[in-house]
């Protein structure tokens, strides 16, 4: 007869038992290192001279445009350089919270352009898409695409019989654009000669950014390098977009009205004190072209078109036309 031996529990195993009402406690989580953590951007306009974002930070999201460089450092070009600075000084003199767009240092006093900002002009561009945004995964195809148009760019034959891919675009006239946003009203160099390939260009790139979902240039582009500009105030209902106004000639501004004298802040921004202005003076564009028409803008501005660009945040390539 086999026998069953049956355990039993003592009473120090019964109070080791836990009770099934009671709440289980919950560990809380170490906190991550901060060299783990990735900081979210802050829009701090005090730190870009008053300017703010036109669209809010989006993680993985890198803000992208397309353009033609024009060089200003080269000896050819040195010309084209002299007037922009000297276009930004007369400017300067007019309304003097004017910025210039290159500048790599702030002014010394109210329309001064120290040595450290003149220097900074060493490029403009001439923009051939809207400021768009891309994905981690859409960035290579969107470098390809810009190739892909620089390559298919159609070479013609030059006046000494050579087949070549280059062509020349010039300035025409001074003018005033104001961004999207109605923050910032620019002062610009509006292209005359070359408009028709610059157009072609923009337009090679319209399917790929219609596949991203993203603006196609305007329908009628102006296209333009800026050199300077201004913030604009925000409260005044005056400021507003005046891209729909005729573009002046040198010969239409050939007897500007006469400048009444430098145009004062209006406001300061909220957040530092960034001075801003309702709108620029309407003489201040036909005061440009007729001051600068001794040497027309577009015999100085001729500049030759070789490259395609794209900017991608930080990040930016080129390709040569019809390579």
């Amino acid at each position: 007869m086999k026998r069953v031996l049956v355990a039993y529990s003592d009473s120090s195993d019964e109070d080791s038992t836990p009770d099934k009402h009671e709440p289980i406690k919950k560990r809380k989580l170490p906190t991550l290192s901060s060299h783990l953590t990735v900081p979210v951007p802050i829009d701090d306009p005090t730190k870009h001279q008053g300017r703010v974002r036109s669209s809010p930070h989006v993680e993985g999201q890198w803000a992208a445009y397309v353009y033609v460089p024009v060089a200003l450092h080269t000896y050819a070009q040195r010309p084209l350089r002299d007037l922009v600075c000297d276009a930004l000084r007369y400017a300067q003199e007019v309304v003097p919270s004017v910025q210039s767009l290159e500048a790599r240092s702030g002014k010394t006093e109210a329309g001064d352009i120290n040595s450290s900002e003149v220097s900074g002009l060493q490029e403009l561009h001439v923009s051939l898409t809207r400021p768009f945004f891309l994905r981690a995964h859409q960035r290579e195809d969107m470098k390809r695409a810009v190739r892909a148009a620089a390559r298919l760019h159609p070479p013609y034959v030059s006046f000494v019989d050579e087949i070549r891919c280059i062509f020349t675009a010039s300035f025409a006239t001074f003018s005033e654009l104001t961004n999207d946003e109605k923050t910032r009203t620019f002062l610009c160099m509006e292209v005359g000669a070359g408009h028709a390939e610059l157009r072609g260009l923009s337009d090679s790139l319209s399917p790929k950014l219609r596949e991203f979902r993203q603006k196609q240039y305007y329908e009628d582009p102006r296209f333009h390098a800026s050199f300077a500009w201004a913030l604009l105030d925000a409260s005044d209902p005056s400021s507003r977009s005046r891209t729909d106004e005729a573009v002046p000639t040198i010969t239409d501004a050939a007897v500007p009205a006469p400048v009444s004298g430098p145009l004062q802040p209006q406001s300061a921004s909220p957040a530092a004190s960034f001075p801003t202005i309702p709108h620029f003076p309407p003489t201040l564009v036909p005061g440009l072209n007729a001051e600068f028409a001794h040497q027309p803008v577009s015999k100085v501005g001729t500049f030759e078109v070789g490259e395609l660009r794209i900017r991608i945040g930080q990040d930016v390539s080129g390709w040569s036309l019809g390579a």
